[in-house]
């Protein structure tokens, strides 16, 4: 996602509180609060609806794809930051054929498009929601990516809370949205990505952390994510750059039910044909045989399913570095350090975050990406295929629903990023 990071100062303070931390026995009061798994019920899907979607057709194009395809199952609450980009986006989304009608707007001082990520991360023990509250530090871009600005997104889950009346389950630890996967018991992330998050905490501490706040039993860790989603402060590797999460396992590794984890793995005849795909073939085996001999909490295997990686080859962006790329620009982003080991002339190649596995799944319906269009090989329009396939098979009960996410894909991102659900609570009992 369009990612930067915390200025020095904001590192050492979390640091420091890091150093001091100790993790914290559950409160009496946390018991029973928990993230559900996606395939639970939902009462709402959240988006938002900040200036990137507000002033890019394709943005808006895509939101009201998105938001169509979800509102006859699912009620979408959509954050904007005032009245008035309520206004507009109303009206934009009702020209894109959108009924207006099936969306709540959010109206409070922080919007953001990576929902997943800085938006409100629900607990709920059936009764009740809260909200998980980690800090927030802008997937850990080095300075000057984001600044100040990227920071502030840190506020949009207490904005939600406050405006919802929820009470906040709080951590100093850091931790998105996208980073963490779960079932009702167990939680699987990425080791490296929360240790470059948390420097100075230990495993063990962040591991205590990350359970209480998302009120689990265990966490699989996989030691590390793909290179394909580094973030964008040099090359991934070779001449390769472009947007990240850096290290979300959203991006390949997913439950779809308690017992079963989907892990991407790159094509055998696509292994040898660049650098990138060699790195990330190396670790999504890595990643799927630490799945393999993983245990659930009752001690079992998991049903670990491999799955496509869509074959991006046929969607990167190739130019040749201009003047323009070495200064630095309007809003401060310095690409002089980005391209530091480059010149003008020289070639690169731009990678957008394609995945099968960014998936959303809700009431009735799953969000899936597809990205073959004509004159693209047919290849790619086979693992379409194959995983909307898997999808349907795992939730015969739901639509399958296809959509081209490459507008967010370009900025490091999916369909998962910039949604994120709203448990549904109980009924009350009858009095």
């Amino acid at each position: 996602m369009l990612k930067s990071g915390p200025t020095a100062g904001v590192i050492a303070g979390v640091a420091a509180s890091i150093a001091l931390f100790a993790p914290c026995a559950a409160f009496a009061d946390e018991a029973g609060f928990s993230f559900p798994p996606e395939w639970a019920p939902h009462e709402a899907v959240w988006m938002g609806w900040p200036d990137e979607v507000a002033e890019r057709g394709d943005f808006k194009a895509l939101w009201a794809e998105i938001i169509t395809a979800l509102t006859p199952h699912v009620r979408v609450k959509l954050v904007v930051n005032t009245e008035a980009a309520a206004a507009a986006a109303r009206r934009e989304l009702a020209l894109l054929g959108v009924d207006v009608g099936r969306i709540e707007f959010i109206v409070q001082p922080t919007s953001d498009i990576w929902l997943r990520d800085s938006g409100p991360l629900f607990i709920s023990d059936g009764q009740e929601l809260r909200i998980a509250d980690f800090e927030w530090g802008y997937y850990g871009f080095p300075w000057p990516y984001g600044g100040p600005a990227g920071l502030a997104r840190g506020a949009l889950d207490r904005e939600a809370a406050t405006g919802m009346g929820l009470e906040r389950r709080r951590s100093e630890l850091i931790a998105e949205g996208g980073g963490l996967d779960v079932n009702s018991n167990v939680m699987v992330a990425y080791l490296d990505a929360a240790q470059h998050r948390n420097p100075g905490a230990t495993v063990e501490e962040i591991e205590a952390e990350y359970l209480r706040l998302y009120g689990k039993k265990k966490i699989v860790w996989l030691d590390r994510a793909p290179i394909s989603d580094r973030v964008f402060a040099g090359p991934k590797v070779a001449n390769f750059f472009g947007w990240g999460a850096n290290g979300h396992v959203d991006e390949y590794v997913r439950f779809v039910d308690e017992k079963t984890i989907l892990v991407a793995q790159v094509a055998a005849d696509e292994r040898d044909a660049n650098a990138l795909y060699r790195l990330d073939d190396e670790i999504l085996r890595e990643n799927r045989a630490q799945l393999e001999a993983a245990r659930d909490i009752d001690g079992a295997p998991f049903r670990v399913v491999p799955v496509p990686m869509p074959d991006i080859r046929a969607l990167m962006g190739q130019r040749t570095l201009t003047e323009k790329d070495f200064q630095r620009s309007a809003d401060g982003m310095d690409t002089r350090s980005v391209f530091r080991d480059f010149k003008v002339g020289d070639e690169i190649v731009w990678v957008p975050a394609a995945s099968y596995l960014n998936f959303l799944v809700t009431n009735g319906v799953v969000l899936v990406a597809k990205y073959w269009r004509e004159g693209l090989p047919q290849t790619l329009k086979e693992t379409d295929e194959e995983m909307r396939s898997v999808l349907a098979a795992q939730y015969p009960d739901r639509e399958v629903v296809q959509i081209n996410p490459l507008a967010v894909n370009w900025l490091g991102g999916g369909m998962h990023c910039i949604t994120q659900q709203e448990p549904r609570l109980a009924a009350p009992s009858a009095p």
